[in-house]
């Protein structure tokens, strides 16, 4: 089997795999049987001679070899598309339709992202990829390290993103890379949510230092790996000491932290939870900025500052959350 033997659809599997990060996911957005899916990467595997994806606790994700084979299938796969749709209208193939992918960290800011790019380029298919850690928030650029110089280039170029929306913490965070546009859409800081009736409720803010000694209550899991790396970074560089508690979920985590009169380290957002109060921590350590980020010559950059300004006033305006 040689190269020439890749058909097209072991092409849309392997960008699948790629937009979902596992075979299962493939196999649902192609409707396919995983098993199926499976013989796909096989068949490609096969014909190149080298492994196309690695498999771990994450899903599947492209090795070198398979992010090189996907730059030449997004090339190839929208031709193709054209000539088949032509085919069946009988007509020349019309223009591509134009997409705008956008990665960013979940945040109440998000809907405008969305909505002010839909004005902005009213022809286009607007898609938001949000997620944590890895995938858009490079506070920890995937590994705990803090290392956004590396983790913004990769996020662009592996999952073919036009705009990243992601969080900055000037004193935590390694330097933001030269070669990328970036505007500010918000500035704000850390949280932490504790029971309306404990005695920090009543203060407007509280600091660090004010949290020696209490209960910090974590739920697990990688969605929040870059909220814990930045609180706890911040704590032990203010010399400070909490208990820390970990929680099965979010929900866990709250009750918890009524229950004990600790404190639960969040993101803004839009709404408190029941029961709970949400106080902004004051300290330089954990204000951070809300990020638009973009590649200088690609098409986003003609108007991406336009769209983070219209974003910032929007946002500021609302009184979404914005410190």
């Amino acid at each position: 089997m040689t190269a020439m033997d890749v058909e097209i659809q072991d092409l849309r599997v392997l960008r699948a795999v790629a937009d979902t990060g596992s075979l299962a996911g493939a196999a649902r957005a192609l409707g396919l049987s995983q098993a199926g899916v499976s013989r796909r990467v096989q068949r490609v595997e096969r014909a190149t001679g080298l492994a196309v994806l690695y498999r771990d606790h994450r899903g599947a994700l492209l090795t070198a070899t398979g992010r090189l084979l996907l730059d030449c299938a997004d090339e190839l796969l929208p031709v193709v598309d054209r000539l088949l749709a032509a085919g069946t209208q009988g007509g020349p193939p019309g223009p591509p339709t134009e997409r705008l992918r956008i990665g960013a960290v979940p945040h109440p800011a998000l809907p405008l992202v969305a909505a002010r790019a839909r004005a902005l380029l009213p022809s286009a298919a607007v898609e938001v990829r949000a997620g944590e850690c890895g995938t858009v928030d490079c506070g920890t650029g995937g590994c705990g390290t803090g290392d956004c110089g590396s983790a913004l280039p990769d996020l662009f170029r592996l999952h073919r993103l036009d705009l990243v929306v992601f969080r900055h913490f000037p004193h935590l965070d390694g330097p933001l890379p030269e070669a990328l546009g970036t505007a500010v859409l918000a500035e704000e800081s850390l949280l932490v949510r504790t029971a309306a009736d404990h005695r920090p409720a009543e203060r407007a803010s509280v600091s660090l230092l004010d949290l020696d000694g209490r209960t910090c209550l974590l739920p697990a899991g990688r969605r929040h790996a870059a909220l814990h790396h930045r609180f706890m970074t911040a704590v032990r560089r203010r010399g400070v000491h909490v208990e820390v508690r970990w929680a099965a979920d979010e929900a866990e985590a709250a009750a918890l932290a009524c229950a004990t009169g600790g404190v639960l380290p969040a993101y803004p957002l839009p709404a408190p939870a029941a029961g709970m109060v949400c106080l902004p921590l004051d300290d330089t350590a954990v204000r951070h900025r809300l990020l638009l980020a973009w590649r200088p010559g690609d098409r986003a950059a003609a108007w991406a500052h336009r769209l983070a300004e219209e974003v910032r006033e929007s946002y500021a305006g609302g009184g979404a959350g914005g410190i």
